[in-house]
């Protein structure tokens, strides 16, 4: 249901006359003639199965909204979760310039964002021909069944909200805005031919390397990309954390190598080959700035909406540390440990029996950024 839509109801709803609108007793067989399912549905669960930060007595009440969204919105600027963090504490990962060097206080420590999310000009769908506004097109982002939750964390017979979080059970479409800083996880997979690396690096990256990536060409190579620090190159893996906090760089972590689904003894070099380490991978630049990517799709653009959609996208404000319930499906998944703070939630899916990601980009796009779609008429942002 588009929004517009709930508008128009509400307002014919209200013009009706009394007469019309009188509330009437209905018979037995008025009755059995009336089936529906109830607009709002609230869930409730509790938790205690944590341990750690996460260990004691939770409850959860969620309220499940029966929508269908169709949307296209645009927010200057979004920005969460405000307060002190220090560089390098909890997975807080510090500020660096373009050249990966981290930038210092007057006092000499590391800086780090002031939010756990920044994102200015952010903005869902799009607008197709946004330069005649007569034939410009709305392409609006997808979401069916959002929901509102409420977490509780229960000590002494006291009861206390401790967290909050709004999320989709599907989501589908563009997602834009000049990302800054983000806390949480955005899993994505980048796939490419092999040749872009040979290009990009021999004979730069030695007669061995660049032998095997010549012969590998034509080969497809694939992997996973997350946030990432940009001053080393390290994921959140290897500093001991279940994410980052307020990171702006994405690419592939120190120590995880590129892969190909295709046999033969060249392609089974190519974990080998791959491996990235300081930010690179055989030479080639392996961390970005979340900047560069304008826009992201959620989903897979050339599915449908049922086929194509991600699942357990979400984002949540905590006040200490809550076990959120992993709504994606994937196997062996249980809890989304989150911190205090802000947490956005763009991670793998499963979808039948293949689990996917909610973001997709070719090895140009990893490389290049990915240009911004517009989200408004007559401009590309700033409405």
């Amino acid at each position: 249901m588009r929004l517009q839509d709930v508008t128009s109801f509400v307002v014919a709803s209200l013009a009706l006359s009394t007469t019309v609108c009188a509330l009437e007793p209905m018979t037995d067989r008025d009755l059995s003639d009336v089936s529906g399912q109830a607009f709002i549905t609230i869930d409730t669960s509790s938790y205690n199965q944590g341990t750690g930060n996460w260990s004691g007595d939770y409850e959860f009440t969620k309220v499940n909204l029966g929508m269908e969204l169709e949307t296209v919105f645009n927010i200057d600027e979004l920005r969460v979760s405000r307060f002190d963090r220090d560089a390098y504490v909890d997975g807080t990962v510090p500020v660096t310039d373009d050249d990966r060097n981290i930038i210092l206080n007057a006092d000499g420590s590391a800086q780090v964002y002031d939010s756990d999310i920044i994102i200015n000009n952010f903005a869902l769908g799009r607008v197709d021909n946004y330069n005649d506004a007569a034939n410009a097109e709305y392409v609006p982002f997808l979401a069916k069944n959002p929901y509102i939750e409420l977490a509780y964390k229960i000590e002494n017979g006291e009861k206390r909200i401790s967290g909050l979080r709004v999320g989709f059970e599907q989501a589908q479409g563009d997602l834009s805005g000049d990302i800054i800083s983000l806390t949480g996880k955005v899993e994505g997979e980048i796939r490419g031919d092999a040749a872009i690396v040979y290009n990009q690096n021999c004979p730069g990256a030695g007669f061995f390397n660049c032998a095997a990536l010549a012969l590998a060409q034509g080969t497809e190579i694939y992997t996973q990309v997350d946030l990432v620090d940009g001053a080393t190159g390290d994921g959140a893996d290897s500093l001991n954390v279940a994410y980052l906090k307020r990171a702006s760089w994405f690419g592939v972590p120190n120590g995880r190598s590129f892969d190909s689904d295709e046999g033969g003894l060249i392609a089974s070099l190519v974990p080998l080959l791959t491996t990235a380490d300081d930010c690179e991978v055989t030479g080639t630049p392996g961390c970005f700035r979340t900047s560069i990517y304008q826009s992201i799709y959620i989903g897979d653009r050339d599915a449908s909406f049922e086929d194509g959609s991600a699942s357990g996208v979400f984002i949540s404000m905590q006040t200490e540390s809550v076990p959120w319930e992993d709504l994606s499906g994937v196997p062996g998944t249980d809890r989304v440990l989150t911190d205090q703070g802000a947490y956005m939630n763009i991670a793998r899916y499963q979808s039948g029996n293949e689990t996917k990601y909610p973001l997709y980009l070719t090895l140009e796009e990893a490389t290049n950024g990915t240009q911004r779609v517009a989200t408004c008429v007559g401009r590309l942002k700033g409405c």
